[in-house]
């Protein structure tokens, strides 16, 4: 790992004059999402799950209070992901860019960006002990769900400047479904070039004749949420094809997609991609699939709950 730099760069930027003694767990949590949101600086870093290994490339800056970033996969050719403020672009080869209304990039940790006050009410922070990693001095930040079926995180921050360098998503086994490890990085005193472009380069807009329509009616319901989701709305521009009824939830960190498709004959699913739990239940004339961060039985109870 690369840390040319970073301590005449960053470090008295990120609260070094406090002693680890002093910083509670939310206090480092609360580094760490200041160290991804305020500085420049380029990182390399890979998604380690079970069967699959991917990389990017991730570039972030600050300019006038804008904040850009960028995202870019380091084995594979396809789409490069560009985020101005609240605006991400999805930018592939001989086509017209895609924006999309977000403040982030999904590809990247959501708990790096999301409200922590939302993340304090299904959370518990607890700082660990003190590792190396990489030659760095890196802090333990355990996320305790305080829920039963939510995901857990161990986080291994930088020492000095907060910076994370390791995310472990766990069962509540403390298995790890999913590992996402910085391998690079090089902070920048002002705007990294590759983004200077970036910010000045002349992007579409989100288009006006995209559908905004609400769903027809449907006989169906979603009897039973896990504890701490909501519904969001979702429009009918949001739905594939063929599917009969869908349904978003959301705890304000996570986000869980419930699908009901016309029966295909299939039987009864459950298998993990990574943290993200895949769930196909067969029912009567058709099958509803459960996608998202949940554990195989809360998204059971939720295919059941479709009524």
């Amino acid at each position: 790992m690369s840390w040319k730099g970073l301590s005449s760069a960053l470090i008295i930027l990120f609260y070094s004059n406090l002693s680890f003694a002093e910083v509670s767990g939310w206090e480092w949590f609360e580094r760490s999402q200041s160290s991804v949101r305020q500085f420049n600086f380029e990182a390399s870093f890979v998604v380690i799950k079970p069967n699959q290994v991917d990389s990017y490339r991730w570039v972030h800056g600050v300019q006038n209070e804008a904040e850009i970033e960028q995202l870019m996969p380091l084995e594979q050719s396809g789409v490069e992901i560009l985020r101005r403020n609240q605006m991400v672009y999805y930018i592939a080869p001989e086509k017209t860019p895609l924006a999309t209304n977000s403040g982030t990039i999904k590809e990247l940790p959501a708990l790096l960006y999301r409200d922590i006050e939302s993340i304090k009410a299904l959370y518990d922070a607890v700082p660990g002990g003190a590792t190396q990693l990489s030659g760095r001095s890196a802090q333990l930040l355990r996320l305790t769900p305080l829920q039963n079926g939510r995901p857990g995180y161990w986080l291994w921050l930088d020492s000095e400047t907060g910076f994370p360098l390791k995310i472990d998503t766990l069962t509540v086994q403390n298995e790890v479904l999913e590992r996402w490890v910085v391998t690079h990085i090089l902070p920048h005193s002002a705007l990294p070039e590759t983004l200077s472009i970036a910010a000045k380069a002349e992007l579409p807009a989100i288009a006006e004749t995209m559908p905004v329509a609400a769903l027809p009616e449907s006989p169906l319901e979603l009897s039973w949420l896990p504890e701490g989701y909501q519904q969001v709305a979702v429009t009918a521009a949001m739905v594939p094809n063929q599917v009969l009824e869908q349904w978003l939830l959301s705890d304000g960190l996570h986000q869980v997609s419930v699908f009901v498709q016309p029966s295909a004959n299939l039987p009864a699913q459950a298998f993990r991609d990574g943290a993200t739990t895949i769930f196909v239940m067969p029912k009567n004339q058709f099958d509803v699939t459960v996608i998202g961060p949940v554990s195989i039985e809360n998204a059971r109870q939720i295919a059941e709950s479709v009524r």
